[in-house]
């Protein structure tokens, strides 16, 4: 009982930030393969979940990128160790202490909506550079390594792609005010949006994002085109020229990039169209299928025209 006592207070006495790498690199770790296995070996068994995948995973294609994620992690728990040191230096304008009150409260809402647009925003032209030839070819081709990617998927890629991916995560630092909790928890959050964007089936409208929760709560369940899906992304890995956003659909949208067939086909397992959606997904999926085809082609070694 003693020894159970001890080993629980060691445990409190873990800081959510400012440990340095080593605890960053823990709380990654412990969170991503956790999340992983949920997202992955757990729900699919204890729910109906609707799968989107038109491809069987390729056999060792999960462990692959479950292994392939360690390097990433320990990029992204460098990056937050770099924050601490920046912080603790007085260089940004992070902050700690207890928040307490309504406007306090209320400030750290806004703060989450502007790290959710920050993030998608970074996100999506980060993500068409990493489309750039060069880069593709050297670089970005290991995460497209997965057609039917996984849960793991999500930060299976080249440590030059971590470390701009997660490159924001100092940047916001400097942008507005930001508790270094808050800071955490976010980034650490954001390791399940990866992580979900990869999963094989939909979630939607389930996303767990700060604008996700709101539409859910106004709308109810039902879609909404401005919000990403699992599909959304999903649909990057067969058309790797298009879907380069994380949250929204916006930038997609107003750069050319969403696939037309997204808006066609996406909603139909939502119970109000069920019947129409069934329909429409058995005639697009020749068509998909057609188009799948045509993008294997184009992107075999790299080979697709990289925006």
């Amino acid at each position: 009982m003693e020894l159970a006592k001890q080993a629980l207070s060691q445990i409190s006495l873990v800081p959510l930030y400012g440990g340095g790498f080593w605890v960053a690199f823990t709380q990654l770790v412990v969170f991503y393969y956790s999340v992983g296995a949920l997202l992955h070996s757990v729900l699919p068994r204890v729910i109906a979940v609707h799968g989107i995948q038109q491809q069987q995973r390729k056999q060792g294609e999960v462990l692959r990128d479950a292994f392939y994620s360690l390097g990433p992690l320990a990029v992204k728990a460098g990056v937050w160790a770099a924050v601490e040191v920046l912080h603790a230096r007085g260089l940004t304008l992070t902050y700690t202490g207890r928040v307490s009150g309504w406007t306090a409260w209320l400030y750290v809402a806004l703060c989450v909506a502007l790290l959710d647009y920050l993030h998608d925003t970074w996100f999506y032209w980060t993500h068409r550079l990493l489309h750039w030839k060069p880069l593709y070819v050297h670089v970005h081709y290991i995460h497209h390594k997965s057609k039917a990617p996984s849960a793991y998927t999500g930060y299976s890629f080249h440590l030059v792609e971590a470390l701009i991916v997660f490159a924001n995560e100092v940047l916001v630092c400097f942008l507005f005010p930001l508790h270094m909790g808050l800071h955490r928890a976010y980034h650490l959050y954001t390791t399940l949006i990866h992580e979900g964007g990869h999963v094989g089936y939909e979630l939607a409208p389930f996303i767990p994002t700060f604008a996700g929760v709101a539409t859910l709560a106004f709308r109810g369940v039902r879609p909404c085109a401005a919000l990403n899906t699992v599909q959304h992304h999903d649909m990057h890995h067969r058309y790797p020229t298009k879907h380069f956003s994380l949250y929204f659909t916006h930038w997609d949208r107003l750069c050319g990039t969403l696939h037309p067939a997204y808006d066609r086909d996406l909603f139909h397992y939502f119970p109000t169209k069920a019947a129409a959606g069934a329909a429409a997904g058995a005639n697009a999926g020749q068509q998909d299928k057609g188009a799948q085809l045509q993008s294997g082609a184009a992107a075999t070694n790299g080979g697709v025209k990289h925006e």
